[in-house]
């Protein structure tokens, strides 16, 4: 699926390829899309509206920043049992 950002005037993004809100402020939004996570930083952040069907997604506030991000699964990070059973 693409995924493409619209951003207009820093006061309202429209995204698509978005799977999941993940969790959501008035300060940041994070977002699962189909290249990753987004997470959306500003003020006032408000969801306008949500589709998981169609992977649409729009918010108004103001935008301060937005970039995409992956967890990565670190040595450290990982249960006692990942390293037993590797």
């Amino acid at each position: 699926m693409d995924q493409d950002v619209c951003l207009f005037s820093r006061a309202r993004m429209e995204l698509t390829g978005i799977e999941e809100v993940e969790s959501f402020s008035e300060t940041e939004i994070t977002l699962v899309s189909s290249l990753g996570r987004i997470s959306v930083l500003g003020a006032d952040l408000k969801i306008g509206n949500f589709s998981a069907e169609r992977g649409t997604l729009s918010l108004t506030g103001r935008v301060d920043g937005f970039s995409y991000w992956e967890e990565r699964e670190t040595e450290g990070r990982r249960g006692i049992f990942a390293k037993l059973f590797r």
